[in-house]
């Protein structure tokens, strides 16, 4: 085997030159890190979005907390997911926004217009 560097033949085995002692056989590369593939799916390392996706999804039930919730912990979720993206979850967090944000707006709409039809009274 002939050094890369200075030209010089080397005996097959050698792991340096025997003139200059640059490297010759580079050593065995690390094998590829394995991608967690189940991460796309439950991000379970962005929390916030994963919540908010469940909290968006239950905020069907009429309790504009949940709703509420969602919203603002979607919000967290995206910027995390914005800011580490390999925690993932952009989806969820975005399922926790608009679906929490329109139920837990609808949901709070609601309850103030009954409260209100309860001081009114009907007329």
């Amino acid at each position: 085997m002939y050094c890369a560097e200075c030209g010089t033949l080397n005996n097959d085995n050698n792991f340096k030159c025997t003139n200059c002692g640059q490297i010759l056989h580079p050593s065995p590369q690390a094998p590829p890190v394995k991608t967690d593939d189940i991460s796309g799916l439950i991000p379970y390392k962005n929390a916030s979005a994963l919540v908010a996706y469940y909290l968006g999804v239950f905020s069907l039930i009429p309790f504009f907390p949940l709703g509420i919730a969602a919203f603002v912990l979607g919000l967290y979720g995206l910027r995390a997911a914005k800011k580490h993206p390999e925690a993932k979850g952009k989806a969820h967090a975005w399922v926790g926004i608009l679906v929490g944000g329109f139920f837990g707006l609808l949901y709070l709409i609601g309850t103030i217009g009954a409260i209100v039809g309860l001081f009114i009274g009907p007329t």
